[in-house]
């Protein structure tokens, strides 16, 4: 198995898999937040894939999106106070931003521990596309 790296995440933290692998991964780690802690997730310039592995809380959405209250979510009382509104995060939930996006994570009483990933986006999927020079060929 030349080349084969196992990692343990749990002793390690974090880890860089660009060292090993040439794709978009650029960071992978399990990440713990403390009860009533917060962390702010930004997708500039990367995307980000959140797999929540123990504990509860919640993740904020944008203003603009609006939800359902959860009745298979927490219960209130395992919520972490929020200003805005927020997605019940427990085992097994998943979260992704794509490029551009945001989240606040709110960790709940028993704390938040989370898989996550930073993936890059290549350049030219987040830059404008060019418009042809004048009487240039389109293709």
């Amino acid at each position: 198995m030349s080349g084969t790296v196992i990692t343990d995440l749990r002793r390690r933290g974090a880890v860089d898999p660009g060292r090993l692998l040439a794709g978009p991964l650029r960071g992978v780690g399990l990440q713990r937040l403390d009860p009533g802690h917060r962390a702010e997730v930004a997708a500039d310039g990367v995307e980000h894939a959140i797999y929540v592995t123990a504990g509860s809380g919640l993740a904020d959405l944008p203003e603009s999106f609006e939800h359902p209250d959860h009745a298979d979510g927490p219960e209130p009382e395992d919520r972490p106070e929020s200003d805005g509104v927020g997605l019940p995060l427990v085992e097994g939930t998943a979260v992704v931003l794509p490029l551009g996006s945001r989240t606040v994570l709110t960790a709940g009483l028993a704390g938040l521990e989370f898989f996550h990933a930073v993936l890059a986006v290549p350049v030219s999927s987040s830059a404008p596309s060019e418009a042809p020079p004048e009487g240039g060929d389109p293709r």
